[in-house]
């Protein structure tokens, strides 16, 4: 990544999140040397970097987890930008290594980003219509906090927050969306450094029904 890239993402980062210092955020997320592979997309527009996003795969054990971020200007965000990318490149990593078990096991920070997931994917933790497995939420997650919604190990402290309006809280808040009502009703303190835990099996499965669901859309 080029000296001009990272300092557009710099930007990018200092607006679209709160209580968070960019050179922080880049070291820790796209400097470390704990993840096996990287891959990074930037979205561009007239050759100016609007949004990117970054998934890191990291082997443990028997299985390979999956971690995101993303982040666009606030003018360019959309739910749907990333999910091509992230779903494509999470299949072509389980595809190369399919004996081993996969999964996306990361914090969500507002309730856009788990809607923009959770409408296009078939299977998703947690979720309104499906049974979730605690085990993995133990492990994967094991200082967050209990739910008392659903009794699961879904949610964590970050220290940093999606940057919203209060106009853009309000209208979360108060969303007829089922996916979003559901993340506001397990997370309310989205605003306030709280995120949700959110975990998604990468196997042949996960494959055919998030296809058939994404065409059928």
């Amino acid at each position: 990544m080029s000296a001009w890239q990272r300092n557009a993402l710099s930007d990018i980062i200092k607006v679209s999140f709160t209580d968070i210092d960019a050179e922080d955020y880049l070291l820790k997320y796209f400097d470390s040397s704990e993840p096996n592979q990287r891959k990074l997309r930037l979205y561009v527009n007239n050759e100016q970097i609007i949004g990117y996003c970054l998934l890191t795969f990291t082997d443990s054990a028997n299985y390979t987890v999956i971690k995101a971020s993303a982040a666009f200007l606030p003018q360019y965000r959309k739910g749907s930008n990333t999910f091509l990318f992230s779903i494509k490149e999470s299949f072509k990593s389980w595809l190369q290594r399919p004996w081993r078990k996969h999964y996306y096991a990361d914090t969500m920070l507002s309730p856009a980003m788990y809607r923009a997931i959770a409408k296009n994917t078939a299977i998703v933790w947690p979720h309104f219509g499906q049974s979730a497995p605690k085990e993995l939420f133990t492990r994967f997650n094991p200082n967050g906090k209990n739910c008392n919604e659903n009794q699961l190990r879904c949610l964590v402290s970050v220290n940093r927050s999606s940057n919203y309006s209060q106009q853009e809280l309000e209208m979360l808040r108060c969303s007829d969306k089922a996916e979003i009502q559901y993340y506001c009703q397990l997370n309310p303190d989205f605003d306030q450094g709280i995120a949700l835990f959110v975990i998604i099996p990468i196997n042949l499965q996960q494959f055919a029904q998030t296809a058939i669901k994404y065409l059928m859309k």
